[in-house]
């Protein structure tokens, strides 16, 4: 195949499993790769690595002329599935999560001290450092424990994504984020999550994937690592502001504040989160008010600045290092 070997053909192939075009330009090919090696076979097989590599694709499987391209065996994994249709799994989410897991693995040093299951006594360690429990102060909790945290989402579009994930790597575990809510306190609220799952056990090796993490969950360990959350970041005054009703978010911001008397560590924004945790028919509200209380969009960028922090370049291939920035940039 190599003398009609094409990037058209790749493009077609790839398309075919839900990588579009433009996402293999942007995503699975290098930084330097320019039209002009479209049509070069000996190019196109240079590039056609890159693309197995970067987007987690058996090589042999993509440059085979009547085989549709098959994606790489994952480590043991543990699906948390909450949209009903199961058979729909998110595969192009996995593996690109996966990939990035295994790149970012490859870049630290880590030694992972295993984590209290007591949330009350991850809370008491991470307030005796910082004032309250925010999405900063769990970052720097994380990687003090020898837990890497990196914030992905250039999935390809129109592909079912995920919310978390946690893989376990050179034998410390890196946590991927996923949310289009970028607000700090919702990504503060599923880190809290994906930690009560390393603090509980539900995951000692392999991968864990939450495609979506909801209250009304039928699944033992997701109840149980949501109510680990829940108690990491507002403590005793789950639900306390129950089932009441604000005219605005202004009133709810004023009824957090006279709540927060009594424990100056609970982020005000947790605790108007809190509120449509338990009542959802109030989350444009809750949302509105969180707005109010911090109006930062840019938790996911707060997450890989600390990753930044702590990954080491030169530990990287020229070709991962050119990935890493592509596929978790803007």
């Amino acid at each position: 195949m190599t003398q009609t070997l094409s990037m058209s053909v790749l493009y077609k192939k790839l398309s075919a499993i839900g990588f579009s075009k433009r996402f293999v330009q942007e995503k699975g090919l290098p930084s330097w790769w320019n039209e002009e090696l479209d049509n070069k076979p000996v190019a196109v097989l240079e590039g056609a690595g890159h693309i197995a590599q970067r987007l987690h694709l058996d090589l042999k499987s993509l440059l085979a002329e009547n085989q549709k391209p098959q994606f790489k065996p994952l480590l043991h994994t543990k699906f948390k599935y909450h949209q009903q249709d199961k058979a729909d799994v998110p595969d192009v989410a996995h593996q690109l999560a996966s990939r990035v897991a295994e790149v970012v693995a490859d870049a630290i040093k880590l030694e992972f001290k295993p984590i209290p299951s007591d949330p009350n006594q991850v809370r008491s360690e991470i307030v005796a450092k910082h004032p309250q429990v925010t999405l900063y102060s769990l970052l720097d909790y994380c990687w003090e424990h020898g837990i890497a945290v990196v914030y992905f989402k250039n999935y390809p579009k129109n592909t079912r994504k995920i919310r978390g994930m946690i893989q376990w790597q050179a034998d410390h575990p890196v946590i991927v984020l996923s949310s289009g809510k970028t607000q700090p306190v919702c990504l503060a609220f599923d880190l809290a999550h994906e930690l009560g799952h390393l603090a509980l056990g539900h995951i000692k090796e392999g991968i864990l994937i939450d495609d979506d993490i909801k209250q009304d969950c039928d699944d033992r360990e997701e109840r149980d690592s949501n109510q680990f959350a829940v108690k990491l970041l507002v403590n005793s005054l789950d639900n306390s502001v129950g089932n009441k009703k604000f005219k605005n978010a202004k009133d709810l911001k004023n009824k957090i504040t006279q709540l927060l008397q009594s424990d100056s560590t609970i982020d005000p924004s947790a605790l108007a989160l809190n509120y449509c945790w338990y009542n959802k028919d109030y989350f444009p509200l809750s949302l509105k008010c969180v707005n109010l209380i911090n109006p930062a969009k840019e938790g996911h960028k707060t997450i890989n600045k600390f990753l930044d922090q702590h990954l080491n370049w030169e530990e990287l291939s020229d070709d991962n290092a050119d990935y890493l920035d592509q596929i978790l940039g803007e």
